[in-house]
């Protein structure tokens, strides 16, 4: 068998290749700390990705040429590299997290850290979280879904070369180009659908790991270098370029992966590849560069726990000591686990078995810890008020009749829908919002004898052909629209449901820095719509929607929404039953009083327009109900309650508790406006 003359470059220490390892967790860390001008900090994993792919893949098509592999052998090297770092950060931040997060939020942490311990945590997000929305800095593990995206590859690659040097090994490097071709084809077409399945999942990542798999390939197949040494200082140059621009121009708006993706992977796959560029002996090659580098795997380990920590007990944006300080302290137990964690277990001459056998026991103990963690609810007895209070987000987040933006038929099950019901039937329509209002109004429609119906989808408002759009999620909106297609098809179809009651979030696509907008039928590519375009069309598909279910003999409940805040009231109240997050908090500059019960609204203008544009759409219609929940709940000042006799009224920012439900309802009545129509 004729062995390549080049050393395999997998085991040849290259220096540079550690300088792009620095530039990938100096852009990551950067972002995640609110650093301004690195909107798109976040693509130093796919500079991550193409490494990795590089180096695996060398490694096993060199040993593949020497007829040297092993699957044990391949598994050892890759539990010694990855998981004692790995456990130590998981193990240390479900320690921390007893004595900073609420039952639910522990709760919540188990089963992402249950997910992580079986290589499954990019599944778990993708199911269950979204990368960029607001919220997600809220969860410590949530950097572990890169590590499932790799965990994924190492079980599939080796055994795909494998099978296919024994097959026939010339086809090697063309089927890896294939799949990379495939894969990206399927990462372009996914992110227009459904970029979360794109971002997390390994079929819409497997290209950026296979180019650096081709690049190894490639090199070991060579007698020489790929490039010559002028040719190198061109690319390596192109390559940083293409690198670095990302950075700067590409946001959390930039459907993502797919072709924005491709600058980053293929500008790492070009530094890699001219390993005689000036730019990777001189600039990638320096000292500093080069030990921040071989420290990026524990940086990004430690890092994003402690900068998540900081967001659950600071409602918004950190303050830039804070971020730097968290940046710094991470930095240096990076560097402490590197040290006395990563190289001495890196080192260890432990056989095979049972050192695989070693992780593997500590794999299922973190498992058995997180199931049990998770199955007693988060250990209420830590905090038994917060527990009590925390089951409502549980129920508001498997509200059976809430189904998610990813379906588009309402629930009829009789918990949400008896149609055998023959009494006179109260239909409640809306998103998320209206889902807060449901147990208070079921109690006042069952009080006074009437039939419930729940019809709702989350982020969908009640209107007919038009919809909220995300751009990081543009299926969202067609969902919407073909959910409420439907609801109106039921509705029309009932005759016990006499009242349909109209709640939503109503005014997030016009505050001023929301991340979606209205948009009608077939017109998501568009671009956004202006203000003016989006108040009229928001005003025409109220009028739509109203006077279609009118058509049927419907009565129509038009409701204002309730107050949002600019910070989170229940994050307040956990702040202040936990004695170490209120003293963290304090330190962080949380001002919010624990004796407090009302604030500002985050947004008094954006409020306003929603309210006039409700009156507008309900064009002073005698017929039609409009309620404004925001009188009985905001002063003149402009402070609106969120506590009110000791008892909590919201659940986050922008949605009531049962309590607050029954609150703000106190005073309605359905009695006078079924009477209406009779």
């Amino acid at each position: 068998m004729n062995v390549p003359k080049l050393d395999n470059p997998a085991r040849t220490y290259r220096p540079d290749c550690d300088g792009i390892r620095s530039l990938a967790i100096l852009s990551v860390v950067l972002y995640h700390a609110g650093v301004p001008l690195l909107s798109g900090g976040f693509t130093g994993v796919d500079v991550f990705f193409v490494i990795s792919g590089y180096l695996i893949g060398g490694h096993i098509f060199f040993d593949l040429l020497t007829d040297n592999f092993s699957f044990v052998q391949f598994y050892r090297r890759r539990a010694k590299r990855i998981l004692p770092a790995f456990f130590l950060v998981l193990i240390s931040t479900i320690t921390v997290a007893l004595f900073l997060l609420s039952p639910y939020e522990l709760s919540e942490l188990v089963k992402s850290g249950f997910a992580a311990a079986i290589s499954a945590s990019n599944v778990y997000f993708w199911r269950y979280t979204d990368y960029f929305a607001p919220n997600s800095d809220l969860n410590p593990l949530l950097m572990t879904w890169s590590l499932g995206v790799e965990e994924q590859f190492y079980i599939l690659i080796p055994i795909s070369m494998v099978l296919l040097a024994r097959i026939r090994r010339g086809l090697l490097l063309s089927s890896i180009v294939a799949v990379c071709g495939l894969s990206f084809a399927y990462a372009v077409y996914e992110v227009a659908r459904s970029p979360l399945g794109a971002f997390y999942m390994l079929p819409g990542r497997a290209w950026e790991l296979g180019f650096g798999v081709t690049l190894a390939v490639m090199e070991l197949k060579s007698s020489r270098a790929l490039l010559s040494k002028p040719l190198a200082q061109w690319t390596s140059t192109a390559g940083i370029a293409l690198v670095l621009a990302p950075l700067v121009f590409i946001s959390i708006s930039t459907p993502f992966p797919g072709v924005a993706a491709l600058p980053s992977a293929l500008g790492t796959a070009l530094i890699i590849a001219s390993p005689e560029g000036w730019i990777n002996r001189r600039l990638l090659s320096l000292p500093p560069l080069v030990f921040i580098g071989k420290i990026s795997y524990s940086w990004y380990l430690w890092h994003w726990p402690m900068l998540s920590f900081l967001h659950v007990m600071h409602d918004g944006k950190l303050p830039p000591s804070v971020a730097a300080l968290s940046v710094a302290m991470s930095f240096c137990a990076a560097v402490v686990s590197y040290y006395l964690v990563e190289q001495p277990f890196r080192k260890s001459d432990m056989a095979a078995a049972p050192l695989l056998a070693r992780y593997a026991t500590v794999s299922v103990a973190v498992m058995v810890v997180c199931a049990g963690i998770w199955w007693s609810h988060g250990l209420p007895q830590r905090y038994p008020l917060l527990a009590v209070a925390d089951r409502e987000i549980d129920a508001m987040k498997y509200n059976p009749c809430l189904i998610s933006s990813r379906g588009s038929t309402p629930n009829l099950s009789k918990v949400c829908y008896d149609a055998s019901d023959t009494k006179t039937t109260v239909a409640l329509w809306g998103d998320s919002h209206s889902a807060a209002m449901a147990p208070g109004l079921r109690d006042q429609v069952k009080a006074e004898q009437y039939g419930f119906a729940q019809l709702g989808q989350t982020g969908c408002l009640p209107l007919i052909d038009a919809a909220e759009y995300r751009a990081d999620n543009p299926d969202v909106a067609r969902h919407c629209m073909e959910f409420n297609r439907n609801v109106v098809a039921i509705l029309n179809a009932s005759h016990n449901i006499r009242v349909v009651v109209l709640v939503a979030f109503w005014e997030r696509p016009f505050q001023p820095d929301s991340e979606v907008w209205l948009v009608g039928e077939h017109a998501e590519g568009n671009g956004r719509p202006s203000l003016q375009q989006q108040e009229r069309m928001f005003v025409s598909s109220l009028k739509t929607s109203i006077q279609c279910l009118q058509a049927s003999g419907k009565q129509v409940v038009l409701m204002d929404d309730v107050p949002s805040f600019a910070f989170d009231p229940h994050s307040l109240f956990r702040n202040c039953q936990m004695p170490v997050r209120h003293r963290i908090a304090e330190w962080l500059g949380e001002h919010h009083g624990c004796e407090v019960g009302s604030g500002p609204m985050r947004d008094p203008a954006s409020a306003a327009l929603t309210t006039s544009l409700l009156h507008e759409g309900a064009s002073g219609d005698p017929s039609i109900s409009l309620v404004d929940l925001k009188q009985d709940m905001c002063d003149k000042a402009g402070q609106c309650s969120y506590r009110q006799n000791g008892q909590e009224l919201y659940i986050d920012a922008v949605h009531l508790s049962v309590a607050g439900a029954h609150y703000v309802l106190r005073d309605f009545r359905l009695s006078p406006i079924i009477a209406m129509k009779e």
